[in-house]
């Protein structure tokens, strides 16, 4: 029996899952009809090595996301937003939490090492932060031929580009993954106001580094 349940989707092209946790394993399956309920697949917590979070972007704001990792590589992801359809996003912030602590409460007395780390992957930074310097290489060199050499005002358009490029390297700058405490997910909350993990998206997005709250 389900400890559990989650519903998610992580973008547009993929399938809406249901992912239910139970006292040996996690499992996620495509949402079906009854008659069809969906191909399902699992992960055993006792074969669970990795515990990765992480802030992404959401169309336009960004959520906290979990990937779990076992111990052959297979990982399945949620997130704290669920995809509606293109571009579109909506809030899953209280479920995801209340998963999430579902999970480590299971893991707590697991006997495999289950490593708890925060922060995205050196790839997916380092792409990031690549994109961000083109755009910015991009748009300096338009700004300068366009402004500076053709003195043509148009090239002001191009300085709002400049700031996103540099303001995506800064954000993604490749950075080591950190250890994160988590008994942040096991012990009970101080109070009874929303966490902090799951609000807040512009600020999560400013300290991409850090999701446990300090």
């Amino acid at each position: 029996m389900a400890l559990t349940s989650l519903t998610d989707r992580r973008n547009g092209r993929s399938p809406l899952r249901i992912l239910s946790l139970d006292k040996t394993s996690l499992t996620w399956r495509d949402a079906g009809s009854d008659s069809d309920p969906g191909i399902a697949s699992d992960i055993g917590l006792d074969d669970i090595r990795q515990v990765r979070l992480s802030v992404e972007m959401a169309g336009q704001a960004s959520q906290v996301v979990c990937r779990v990792t076992d111990r052959t590589g297979n990982e399945i992801a949620f997130g704290s937003m669920r995809c509606t359809g293109a571009g579109q996003w909506e809030a899953n912030a209280r479920d995801f939490r209340e998963f999430l602590v579902a999970l480590h409460l299971a893991l707590e007395n697991r006997p495999g090492p289950v490593r708890y780390i925060e922060g995205s992957s050196v790839k997916f930074l380092a792409t990031m932060t690549s994109i961000g310097g083109v755009l910015t290489i991009i748009g300096a060199a338009a700004f300068t031929k366009l402004f500076l050499i053709d003195e043509n005002a148009i090239g002001l358009v191009l300085i709002p580009a400049v700031a996103l490029g540099v303001w995506m390297m800064r954000l993604f700058w490749p950075r080591a993954p950190k250890l994160y405490d988590p008994a942040t997910y096991t012990s009970p909350p101080e109070s009874e106001e929303p966490s902090t993990t799951m609000t807040g998206s512009s600020d999560m997005a400013g300290n991409e580094g850090s999701v446990t709250p300090r």
